[in-house]
């Protein structure tokens, strides 16, 4: 499924709650009714929204391919909190119009599954937002996020109770609710088929000060070099949430393999994983690989362990003898946060068209490039800006500057290719 395969979802859900809402409204709006009709339509976008985050978030492959896994997650984090802004200003409609015309609210069991469910999406949100502010652990949130799936049954027992028996809008509920259930018998089947093929780790070494690969073996998959995938380690009978890691092996290696950095709560622990270990995989995800394009000429752009979609890239691009001119720019605070250096060494005798360019932020006594990539470094290193693609990935901050500086040299925004990943 291409990359219209979303907008196209995505508008015909909002196409049909809108005429679901015509079809109910009655065009009379004396008295106060139009608070009720108000309320009625924000109520029917806001559960296409919220029905849509569990769509964008559930990594459904025929969606993501040709879209990425990136921007999903983006667009799930902006669904989300735009229906729960239309449920909230729905129900302050909805108390308005009770208010303004019967002099009174009620309040019954049904009523009730539908603060509740307001109320857990206002907290699962909240901690969203600020979990990495609060210094709440990932796991600890990932579960209570987890909560959505509970809530977003109440929500639609207290849609289906108001909901008038044989019109569209019963219907269209009836829809999203089985849109929903699709999506949770998806993942589960998926997460049932992971499980069922483990695989071992087989290596754990050392990369730099920070930095340790892990090597799985385990049933083959295909997958381009450049993409990601999830990861469940299962060490001393404990298994961990999943997190998203670059593949930093070449499709053409035995061994698969993913080279984390010491940024978080769990990759402080990768250093304690042992061969024998088992990992689930769920792979393979995203769009960031050359190979999706037909291009003479690259440039890469690194940050810190942004290197590992790159390395890769550039494995495969060894192992088959392309004959690619390729400009690796990378960016690091120091020589001590370099890892591949003795194999990015050896890419650079055998492989003429390959350039690399270490560039340090903080040491000031590095004999190479100083600073941050910015528009200068790129012009200075480039012969020329044309017919290359440029694929950039770091921290996002960096990777957002990068790509700022090269909008700024004219570079055309779809030869510009990033992964901002950012859970």
């Amino acid at each position: 499924m291409k990359t219209k395969a979303l907008p196209i979802i995505t508008g015909a859900l909002f196409l049909a709650a809108t005429i679901s809402w015509l079809l109910r409204v009655e065009f009379a709006f004396f008295s106060n009714f139009y608070l009720l009709y108000s309320g009625l339509l924000l109520a029917m976008l806001g559960l296409t929204f919220i029905l849509l985050q569990f769509v964008l978030a559930s990594r459904i492959k025929i969606l993501e391919q040709g879209f990425g896994l990136d921007r999903m997650f983006r667009w799930h984090r902006i669904f989300g909190r735009a229906g729960l802004i239309m449920i909230f200003f729905h129900a302050v409609l909805i108390v308005a119009f009770r208010l303004s015309y019967f002099g009174q609210t009620f309040f019954n069991l049904f009523i009730l599954f539908g603060v509740l469910a307001l109320l857990g999406f206002m907290v699962t949100a909240g901690l969203a937002s600020t979990y990495k502010k609060i210094g709440l652990p990932y796991e600890t949130w990932r579960n209570i996020h987890l909560a959505n799936y509970v809530l977003f049954p109440l929500v639609m027992i207290h849609a289906f109770y108001h909901a008038i028996p044989g019109s569209l809008v019963y219907y269209y509920l009836y829809l999203l609710s089985l849109l929903f259930l699709s999506v949770v018998v998806y993942r589960l089947v998926r997460i049932f088929t992971i499980r069922r093929s483990p695989y071992e780790i087989v290596e754990v070494r050392q990369e730099a000060d920070d930095i340790w690969s892990l090597f799985f073996k385990g049933p083959r998959f295909d997958y381009k070099p450049g993409q990601f995938m999830f990861i469940q380690l299962l060490r001393d009978e404990k298994l961990s949430s999943p997190h998203p890691f670059t593949i930093s092996s070449s499709p053409t290696a035995e061994n698969l393999s993913i080279t984390p950095k010491k940024l978080g709560d769990f990759t402080m622990t990768i250093k304690d994983t042992k061969p024998g270990d088992r990992a689930y995989i769920d792979a393979p995800y995203g769009v960031f690989s050359f190979l999706n394009f037909a291009p003479s000429e690259l440039v890469f752009i690194a940050g810190g362990i942004g290197i590992t979609p790159f390395m890769s890239m550039l494995r495969y691009i060894y192992d088959h003898k392309l004959d690619l001119k390729v400009t690796l720019f990378w960016a690091n605070r120091s020589e001590k946060n370099l890892c591949f250096q003795k194999e990015l060494q050896t890419m650079q005798k055998e492989m003429s068209g390959l350039k690399v360019i270490p560039v340090m932020s903080d040491q000031p006594d590095w004999a190479g490039q100083k600073g941050h990539i910015k528009a200068q470094v790129l012009t200075n290193y480039l012969e020329s800006l044309d017919n290359k693609e440029y694929f950039v990935c770091g921290p996002p901050a960096m990777s957002r500057a990068v790509i700022n500086e090269l909008k700024q040299l004219n570079v055309p925004t779809l030869k510009i290719h990033s992964e901002l990943f950012e859970l």
